[in-house]
Order: C-alpha cells, then structure tokens, then sequence
C-alpha cells in the first residue's frame, strides 16, 4: 500500500518540480535578451543556473527520501567548479542524466549538453536551455543528406560555433559516445564487439576538443553502472528496483595514456586518434563494469538469507559515497 502511495506522490513532485524550476529559468532568457550587454546577460546568466541548481538540489532530495539509493562514486577528488571539463560516459538510461547532474553538482561547472537546434523554439524548454546556454547542434536526415550532400558536416560546424561561444568561461561539456542508450536489442543490432557497451562515435568528442582544447582541464572518463541491470528504466526506479548506483571516475589529460594531443586532434588524422582512443577507453570501460556487476552478484548472495531467493533489493556495500542536496 504505502508503494502504491509513493510512485504517484514522487512521480507528481517530480513534475512539479520541473515545471516550477522551468518555468523561472525560462523567464530568464527574455531578460536576459533585453539588454545586448555582456554583464547584463552574464548576471542573468547566473541567476539562469542558480534556479538551475535549485531544480538538482531538489531532485536528489526527493531521490534520498523515496528511495533511499545507495551511491558508490570514485574519482570526485580534485575537481573545481572553475575548471573546463569534457564528461563522457557509458550511456544506460533515463536516469543517467540526473545522476551526473546530481553527482558532479558544485564540484565542476554545470553540466550542459548538445541539444537538437529545433528545441530552442519549444515553449519554456527552449527558452529555458536558451538561457542556460546549451550548444547546440543541426542533424539532417539520412534522405535530406542523400538530396543535398553539401550539408554532409554541417550539423558539427553547427556544433563547432556552439562551442566556441563558451570559450573564457568554466564549463563541462557532457558526452554520450554511444550517441543512444544502451539496450540488449540495440547491441545485438550493431554487433558491437564489447559485452556491456555500444560502439562509441567520435564526432561530438572531436568537435568538443577541438574547439576547448586549449582551455580543457581534464577529460572525465564515467563508468556508470546499476547492479543487477543493463539497462533500468524508470519503471525500475519507482518501484524500487536501482537499491545501489556505482560509479567510476577517471580524469584525463591531453597527451597522456591514450588520449592524444591537442596538435593531433586538430590535425588531419584527428577524428581517427579519437576513435582509437574511444575504442582503448571503451575496452577497459568494459572490463571495469564486468567486475563490478560480478562484485555487486557476490556482495548480493551473501547478504541474502539462506532460505530466500536472491533480489537485487538486498544488495549493500561496507563503504559508500552518499549523494545528498548538502
């Protein structure tokens, strides 16, 4: 009963929320283009990803009294909200977006992603990722390529311009690789060759690094993995079924290990470094969520009662990074 209770009670907070933080932000961005000076709109700018912050706050504060979500992260040291981060992950569900924006909140720079340049005309969204300043990004059909092939390479101009825009100021950029999330059904159709991941592009990688290269303080490898799941949907979560999240950071430099340089990555065989790179980060991405589904099965048996089935609601960890509004 209380179950029942408690799907339709967070389900409606979370709109509200929403709806609520939205709406602020989207009255921002005619404020903010009111007045064609640069401090005038950087102020609001900040008033923009203040209320921003307020929506994240919220968000992980209805999560920890819900659900009751344990949190397992590494790698969250020697961040600064100052810096200029590129964050690529393994892509696996709905819930990876607040998960970052929870997890990375006050330590780097507001996480933005490239969203698609139609979305900026919708009513409060667009006006509200206007403000935020999003970059943004044209995709054209495969038919509309096929009937104009000079458009082959605009969609990253479009997002080479986006990026450039936020060159001065700190900023993290978030990444999916993958470009969709991961599914059993999608990995066998593109036969990926790795066990937990589909095969990541290097396109938006490459846009990214080449336009902030020069301002970039680390790239940040997340490895994001759901014990007991490939893949949970929201469904999941509601129902309590996403008892633990792990998660796995690794800071990267340009030059080092087997990211190349930023003299190679505007170079002509750029595109082909990264997705080398990709391909080495994604090998050992898979391995690492291997043990770490395999680890959490172990913890799972032996913390279940001998005379029970297993379930996934049981698993529990000796040491945890809580994720809390504080």
């Amino acid at each position: 009963m209380v179950k029942l209770i408690r799907i339709p009670v967070f389900i409606l907070l979370m709109i509200l929320n929403t709806a609520f933080h939205g709406s602020l932000v989207s009255l921002c961005a005619p404020i903010k283009f009111v007045i064609p000076v640069d401090a005038w709109r950087n102020l609001w700018g900040r008033i923009s990803y203040w209320i921003a912050g307020g929506f994240i706050i919220t968000n992980n504060f209805l999560l920890k009294i819900f659900f009751h979500i344990e949190w397992d992260i590494e790698g969250l040291e020697d961040l600064s909200p100052d810096g200029t981060y590129l964050v690529i992950s393994n892509h696996l569900s709905l819930l990876d977006i607040p998960v970052a924006q929870g997890m990375f909140f006050k330590q780097i720079p507001f996480l933005r992603f490239f969203i698609k340049q139609e979305l900026v005309w919708v009513p409060f969204l667009g006006q509200a990722l206007w403000a935020l300043e999003y970059p943004t990004m044209r995709r054209y059909s495969k038919e509309t390529l096929n009937k104009f092939p000079e458009l082959r390479g605009k969609d990253l101009d479009t997002a080479k311009q986006s990026c450039e825009k936020l060159l001065g100021h700190p900023v993290t950029i978030l990444n999916y690789p993958e470009g969709t999330r991961f599914t059993k059904a999608k990995h066998a159709k593109t036969k990926s060759s790795f066990k937990h991941l589909l095969k990541p592009r290097a396109g938006g990688i490459h846009t990214v690094l080449s336009s902030l290269g020069n301002e970039l303080t680390a790239i940040l490898n997340v490895t994001l993995v759901y014990p007991g799941h490939s893949s949970p949907n929201l469904n999941d979560l509601v129902q309590g079924r996403v008892p633990r999240i792990v998660v796995r950071i690794e800071a990267l430099k340009l030059g080092e290990g087997p990211v190349p340089s930023l003299d190679t990555i505007r170079g002509k065989g750029g595109s082909l470094a990264i997705r080398k790179c990709l391909t080495e980060l994604w090998k050992a991405k898979d391995i690492l969520i291997s043990t770490i589904q395999n680890d959490s099965e172990v913890k799972m048996e032996l913390t279940q009662p001998t005379n029970e089935p297993s379930s996934t609601d049981s698993v529990g960890v000796s040491s945890t990074t809580p994720l809390s509004s504080e």
